[in-house]
């Protein structure tokens, strides 16, 4: 009998290690790469790559379709891409090293570490504990609008510029995302450990863990030949430039410069499922790395209609956990607006998964395809050798969809140009124009730009005369028409941005300058234009007080110092301090002058920005009386319509 139960639990035994050894084998694999293929071939993303690995090495890493959709080269592991809010585990590994070294303590206050730290109302932000910021609950908001910073000093800037923010919510009681949080979080790595995060970043993670291809720094990514991703369209991606003011160095630490690799990243999953080791290298303990995978605060989850389960999520320090489907899941999304990420780790299974691709997946629209959030779960599946699933996808109609028809007479008043006049998310919609045009013989679509880039394109499915939703590859999007009550189109809402329509006869007001071919915005029509050796000057002729000039060579780019003051003599009787603005296309710092000029008081704003690495100067002075209603005229419209580059 004895034999027998011995024979029954080696049975058991060698079962249970086939089970194991059979996870990420050659038949799983080949299943993988075949749904992988079949998501490319039915999908609308131009390029992805996949990385999957245990705590022993990789088991899978490929890249499906093209870096860029007009060229030829293909998306690999090799591939440098954007990982957005991924990066918030970066920055709470930092601290977790800094915990472990004895420099920080997680649940002291921030002001033990940074005493001159505090909003508006510093009763409050004194109970903000470094815990606190990374697990969501310090009551800081989201985001403050960036400045586009990319200095060294923009962490610095950004912490200190909240004495003019309030609190609205007890810290460490409620659950709301914050970027910010987790800057002030990065910039306090940089304080206790004397080096600037992004060092910090090189030096204690992507070193040690040999990521050569990972990094914060934008002066390397030309170099990495990292991607710019693309944008949504109708049916296909449009590919996105270069846009150097959509970037800000004051939101590195959670997410907004990160580039990497399917085959680095593999890396950094590897050094987490194995007690923090890979390699001969210790980046963390297993103690801190359970720290950072224990739940802090929860939210709702996925929902039976938009298929997951009703089950809460869990927010640890800088990644999210899940039970999904038997499983314990840790895990985090990152979206930058033109590329995506997300990973997975199965801590059931020991596996990881990170899929990177060059569209934002974030908001795919779920109804036509699968999310990123579905794909990497399924690639978790297979790889454990279980049956893919649903999960993450609704399960429900899209329920914007409706019978509404509008006649066709009715188009004509829709048709036209506009330009946003406030709102929109602060790293995608901003300096837009959106133009809504005939689709073939019926139907209306409309196209949102920037500069040379298109943003969006979607067709407009209208749900009554005032409300139409736009339809593209991307999440159904509501637009909200501002009608007179004739029924005139007067402008719109759309996704948070407000657009205003183009006043034809305004334009026909104004001519485009252009200087050297290469800088381009609008002047009035009576106004004169001269070019000088150093840029232009242009001079109101029936009022010679009222002058703009423009610098574009032979300036210094310190930009906290005054731009020459060649146009104004005497005493100054009132300075402003320097402010930040976003108009069009760009973010301008400026600040206003009083003089004194032949017993005259006379004005002078200044506006300073850097586009395409050349730095932009424009003056406007005028008598003090008449300053305003010259910088509505002249200045506004340049700052809103100005274009670099070829026209």
């Amino acid at each position: 009998m004895a034999k027998i139960v011995r024979m029954i639990k080696l049975f058991f035994l060698v079962i249970s290690f086939l089970g194991v050894i059979n996870i990420g084998g050659a038949q799983e694999l080949g299943k993988l790469d075949r749904y992988l293929t079949e998501v490319y071939e039915n999908h609308v993303i131009p390029g992805f790559s996949v990385v999957v690995v245990n705590n022993a090495g990789y088991l899978y890493a490929k890249g499906f379709g093209k870096e860029q959709l007009n060229l030829s080269a293909p998306f690999t592991k090799k591939s440098v891409n954007a990982i957005g809010s991924l990066t918030k585990s970066l920055t709470a590994m930092g601290i977790m090293q800094l915990v472990e070294q004895g420099n920080l303590e997680l649940d002291e206050p921030l002001v033990k570490y940074l005493p001159w730290f505090g909003t508006a109302n510093k009763d409050m932000s004194d109970k903000i504990t470094v815990r606190m910021l990374l697990g969501n609950t310090s009551g800081l908001q989201p985001s403050l609008e960036p400045t586009y910073d990319l200095s060294d000093k923009a962490l610095e800037k950004l912490t200190w510029n909240l004495k003019g923010t309030f609190i609205t919510r007890e810290p460490g009681f409620a659950y709301e995302y914050s970027n910010l949080g987790f800057s002030i979080a990065g910039y306090l790595i940089g304080e206790v450990s004397g080096l600037p995060y992004k060092e910090y970043l090189d030096k204690r993670i992507f070193g040690p863990l040999e990521m050569k291809y990972t990094s914060t720094d934008p002066a390397r990514f030309a170099a990495m030949g990292a991607l710019e991703g693309h944008y949504h369209g109708i049916k296909s991606a449009y590919p996105a430039s270069r846009e150097k003011q959509f970037e800000s160095g004051e939101y590195i630490p959670a997410g907004s410069f990160t580039r990497s690799t399917a085959e680095d990243i593999g890396k950094y999953l590897m050094a987490l499922l194995n007690g923090g080791k890979y390699g001969n290298a210790r980046v963390l303990s297993k103690e801190s790395i359970t720290e950072m995978w224990s739940p802090n605060i929860s939210f709702p989850g996925l929902t039976r209609e938009e298929g997951g389960d009703d089950k809460p999520i869990h927010y640890g320090l800088g990644w999210m956990l899940s039970e999904i489907e038997g499983r314990k899941i840790v895990h985090h999304g990152g979206s930058t607006g033109k590329m995506s990420s997300m990973t997975m780790i199965d801590l059931t299974n020991n596996l990881a998964v990170t899929v990177l691709a060059n569209l934002d997946l974030t908001f795919i629209d779920q109804y036509q395809y699968p999310t990123i959030y579905n794909i990497a779960n399924n690639i978790l599946h297979i790889t454990a050798g279980e049956s893919v699933t649903s999960f993450g996808k609704p399960n429900i109609p899209d329920p914007s969809h409706n019978d509404f028809e509008l006649e066709a007479v009715e188009t004509e008043k829709y048709l036209g140009n506009f330009v946003q006049v406030g709102g929109g998310d602060f790293w995608v919609n901003f300096g837009l124009s959106l133009h809504i045009k005939h689709q073939g013989a019926e139907g209306l679509e409309a196209i949102v730009t920037r500069g040379q880039d298109t943003i969006n394109h979607f067709e407009l499915d209208f749900a009554s005369p005032s409300l139409a939703i736009g339809r593209s590859m991307g999440i159904p999007q509501k637009l909200q028409f501002k009608l007179t009550p004739d029924g005139q189109v007067k402008g719109l809402f759309c996704s948070g941005t407000e657009y205003k329509e183009v006043n034809e006869q305004r334009i026909q007001n104004y001519r485009t300058a252009s200087i050297e071919g290469s800088l381009h915005f609008p002047i009035p029509n009576n106004w004169e234009l001269q070019e000088t050796p150093n840029g232009f000057v242009v001079r109101d002729p029936k009022n010679p007080s009222s002058r703009l000039w423009g610098y574009t060579r032979g300036l210094s780019r310190n930009k906290d110092v005054d731009v020459r003051s060649d146009s104004i003599s005497g005493p100054t009787s009132n300075r402003s301090p320097w402010f930040s603005i976003r108009k069009g296309q760009f973010v301008w710092k400026h600040q206003s002058t009083i003089s004194s000029k032949n017993g005259q008081m006379e004005e002078c704003t200044t506006f300073i920005s850097e586009m395409q690495d050349v730095p932009v100067h424009f003056k406007v002075s005028t008598k003090r009386e008449d300053h305003t209603l010259v910088l509505q005229q002249l200045i506004m419209p340049l700052l809103n319509s100005l274009k670099v580059g070829s026209h």
